[in-house]
C-alpha cells in the first residue's frame, strides 16, 4: 500500500512539473500537422513542396499559403511555452483558436485535427495558471516576435487572398497596407473582403490585431511606464542585504502572519511569491511596512536564488497548495544540501505524502486545530507545555 502511494505521488509530482510541457508540446504537434498536412483548400494547392532552387522558388505557391505560416508559428511559439512565458500562452490560444476556425471551415465533417485542435485549445486554457513567469526582456522580445509573425502573416495571407478582395490585391504594398489597416482596426473601406475566404481571414486579422498587436505595444512600453510612474510615488524601492535572513515562500494568510511576526522581532525577511510586483502594495499593507519582495515562480532554481537562498538561515514553506510547499522543500535542499526548512501542510490527508520530503519542521495547522479542539470538550487542561507539546506533534513527530 506504501509503495502504492509512493507511485502515485511520483505521477503527481510529474504531472504538476510537466504539465506545461504537455501543453508546448500538443502545440507543436498541432502546428506540425497543419505544417505537413495541408490539404481541403480551395484551388487544388499541393501537400508537399520540394525545393530544388529556393532562388527559383514561387513564394505564391508554398504550401498552401497562411496555412504554411500558421503551422510555422504555432511550432515557435511552442517553444515559448516551454518556458512558461505567460505572453506566449496568450498568443499560443489565439494561434489555436485561428486554426480551429480554419479547419472547422474547410473540414465542416468531423475531423481528427480539428478534434485534437479543439482538445488542445482546451486544455491550454484550462493551464492558464502554470503559465505564469513574466520577464521585462522575454516579453519584449516575444511581443515584438509576436507582432513581426502577425505582420508577415497578414501581409502574406492579404496576398494569397488577393482576387477575394475588391479591388483585386496583387502586389506587396498594397498586401502590406490592408494587413496594418485591418490590425489597427481603422478600416478606410477602401478595399474590402468580396469571398468567404477572404472575410474568414481578415477576420482573424482584426482578433490577431487586438490581441496581439495592442498587447505588443503595451509589454513594449508598459513595464517601463509603470515602473516610471512606481518611482515618482514611492520613490525607490529599499533592497536588503540577504543575509542571514529568512525566506518565506508564499502569500497566504499564515505566510503574511508569520511575516509580520519575524519582523516585530527584527529578523530579516525576504518574500517570495507567484504575485507580479503591481500587487506588492496590498502585501505590504497587511503588514503594515515595506517588504523585500521577489517576484516568479516559487520552485524555480533561479528565483530562490535570487531571493538568497545561500545565505539564508531557514526557508519556510508557507503557501496554500501542500503539493508546491513539497516542490519548494526539495528545490531548496537541492540548491542547499545544508538549508533548514519548514513546510507547512494545509490538507491533513497529504500528511504520510509530504513526510517523503523530510523537511526539519512539518507543520500541520488543521491537526494543531482538530487536537486542541479535542481536548477542550473532553475538559483536559492546556497549560503552554501542553499546547506546545501538540504543536509539534501536529508534525507526526516529525520535527527533529
Amino acid at each position: 500500500m506504501q509503495t502504492l502511494h509512493r507511485l502515485w505521488y511520483a505521477v503527481e509530482t510529474f504531472w504538476l512539473q510537466s504539465r506545461h510541457l504537455v501543453a508546448a508540446y500538443a502545440v507543436f504537434i498541432n502546428g506540425l500537422l497543419i505544417f505537413r498536412n495541408i490539404e481541403g483548400l480551395t484551388g487544388g494547392l499541393p501537400v508537399q513542396v520540394e525545393i530544388n532552387d529556393i532562388l527559383a522558388l514561387n513564394w505564391s505557391d508554398v504550401a498552401s499559403g497562411p496555412w504554411f505560416l500558421l503551422g510555422m508559428f504555432l511550432m515557435l511559439n511552442a517553444l515559448g511555452m516551454l518556458f512558461r512565458a505567460r505572453i506566449a500562452w496568450a498568443v499560443g490560444v489565439f494561434l489555436l483558436a485561428i486554426a480551429l476556425a480554419y479547419t472547422i471551415n474547410y473540414h465542416p465533417e468531423p475531423h481528427v485535427r480539428a478534434v485534437f485542435c479543439a482538445v488542445t485549445l482546451a486544455g491550454v486554457t484550462l493551464l492558464g495558471k502554470d503559465f505564469d513567469r513574466y520577464s521585462a526582456t522575454a516579453d519584449t522580445i516575444f511581443a515584438v516576435i509576436s507582432f513581426s509573425i502577425l505582420l508577415l502573416y497578414g501581409t502574406y495571407g492579404t496576398l494569397y487572398f488577393g482576387s477575394g478582395f475588391s479591388p483585386e490585391i496583387d502586389n506587396l504594398t498594397t498586401a502590406f497596407y490592408f494587413s496594418v489597416v485591418s490590425m489597427t482596426t481603422v478600416g478606410y473601406g477602401d478595399i474590402v473582403p468580396v469571398t468567404e475566404s477572404a472575410r474568414l481571414f481578415t477576420i482573424s486579422m482584426i482578433v490577431g490585431g487586438i490581441t496581439v498587436f495592442a498587447t505588443s505595444l503595451t509589454t513594449f512600453g508598459g513595464s517601463m511606464i509603470r515602473r516610471g510612474i512606481d518611482k515618482l510615488a514611492k520613490g525607490r524601492r529599499h533592497t536588503m542585504i540577504r543575509k542571514d535572513h529568512f525566506i518565506v515562500c508564499g502569500t497566504s494568510v499564515l505566510a503574511m502572519g508569520t511575516i509580520s511576526q519575524l519582523m516585530q522581532k527584527g529578523l530579516g525577511i525576504t518574500v517570495v511569491t507567484a504575485h507580479t510586483e503591481e500587487e506588492f502594495a496590498q502585501f505590504e499593507q497587511k503588514v503594515g511596512r515595506e517588504l523585500d519582495l521577489v517576484s516568479g515562480d516559487v520552485t524555480d532554481n533561479a528565483v530562490l536564488d535570487k531571493a538568497g537562498i545561500m545565505d539564508c538561515q531557514a526557508l519556510l514553506a508557507l503557501s496554500d497548495d501542500d503539493a508546491t510547499n513539497a516542490f519548494i522543500v526539495l528545490t531548496a535542499r537541492d540548491m542547499n544540501p545544508n538549508i533548514k526548512t519548514v513546510l507547512v501542510v494545509n490538507d491533513a490527508k497529504n500528511m504520510n505524502k509530504v513526510r517523503q520530503v523530510k523537511a526539519d519542521v512539518i507543520l500541520s495547522p488543521q491537526l494543531f486545530g482538530s487536537e486542541i479542539l479535542a481536548s477542550v470538550l473532553s475538559g483536559e487542561t492546556l497549560d503552554h507545555e501542553k499546547l506546545t507539546s501538540m504543536l509539534l506533534a501536529s508534525g507526526h513527530g516529525l520535527v527533529k
